[in-house]
């Protein structure tokens, strides 16, 4: 009972999992960015609920927004949820292809940070993004800590990252510091000062400071991390200790799916202490309160974290801020 969350949160999922079975649905197929990450999470939901399999597609950016519209346009329907951040969710809200469903445990969570008004969408985890740096070039005293810190004159063409004039890691980064506003109006010029060189993808930005091209990627998620250091990378990673950037995954279901009691079981179990910290353990942050953070970190609200960016407001923000960053780059 206490791994799924208590009474209430058990009975939704008993619930769910008799309707899933009367109906015949064995299988959820899940859209995203971070599905690739998540095959082994999705395996001890199907040992929790045996005869239901997780179908996790790891697809993103135009090629998910087309594929969404190519099934909406047909009626021929594959995808029962969709995991993405903030940006993503709200292109889906805007062309209505998102079914309001809350999960009991999705009561826990700050609606404002974490929620969306008509309840269709709810983040259950955050890609948890840091400062990587290799630590061949860089000792743990020397690597940056805070968002000042890399404003340092002896990083100055030692950082990469993808590129933050493109909607991506380091622009959804960026945009949620200036957003936060804490450091101020000349950080931006600042930093981008660095002459930061920008890389193809946010992996590729990995890889450059794995091989020691590069010191630091000051917009770089864990869960990669995490991966590159099991690999034998010479990379150590840190959280920023002035404002914690953390981008939430919002899963939400979509009209039509055909297996939507499956899918809602599914998304009703993302927010179960079972499943907060097995996604832990695969470097991404635990949004319910009081649930410990990846690799020995707080829960996610004993963090500073960067003031929150609303659903409502997020594509507005972004494309002020994106506007703002490609000036400051000189775009």
């Amino acid at each position: 009972m206490e791994a799924l969350g208590g009474e209430a949160a058990a009975a939704q999922l008993d619930e769910l999992y008799a309707a899933a079975k009367e109906s015949g649905q064995t299988s959820v197929t899940i859209y995203g960015p971070g599905e690739t990450d998540k095959a082994a999470m999705y395996e001890i939901f199907s040992e929790r609920f045996p005869g239901i399999t997780v179908n996790p597609v790891y697809i993103l950016g135009p090629d998910l927004t087309a594929k969404l519209e190519a099934e909406f346009a047909s009626g021929q329907h594959v995808g029962d949820l969709i995991q993405n951040g903030d940006a993503g969710i709200a292109g889906n809200l805007l062309a209505d292809q998102l079914e309001p469903f809350k999960p009991v445990l999705a009561g826990e969570l700050d609606e404002v940070a974490y929620g969306e008004p008509t309840g269709a969408a709810w983040a259950a985890t955050a890609a948890t993004f840091g400062f990587a740096y290799n630590t061949n070039l860089l000792s743990e005293d020397e690597a940056p800590a805070t968002w000042d810190d890399l404003l340092d004159p002896a990083l100055k063409g030692q950082m990469t990252s993808d590129n933050m004039t493109r909607n991506g890691a380091g622009m959804g980064t960026l945009s949620h510091v200036m957003w936060d506003g804490r450091l101020g109006d000349s950080w931006l010029s600042d930093f981008a000062a660095q002459d930061i060189t920008f890389q193809a993808s946010t992996p590729a930005a990995g890889a450059a400071v794995a091989t020691g091209e590069f010191a630091v990627q000051p917009a770089y998620p864990m869960a990669f991390y995490l991966r590159d250091r099991a690999s034998g990378a010479p990379v150590n990673w840190v959280l920023p200790e002035d404002g914690v950037h953390l981008s939430p995954h919002y899963v939400a279901l979509l009209k039509g799916g055909p297996n939507s009691d499956a899918a809602k079981l599914l998304m009703a179990w993302l927010f179960t202490p079972e499943a907060q910290q097995a996604s832990a353990e695969l470097g991404y942050y635990p949004l319910l309160p009081g649930e410990a953070g990846p690799n020995g970190l707080p829960p996610a609200d004993e963090l500073d974290l960067l003031k929150p960016i609303s659903l409502t407001d997020v594509l507005e923000v972004h494309a002020k801020n994106l506007a703002e960053v490609k000036a400051a780059f000189g775009e």
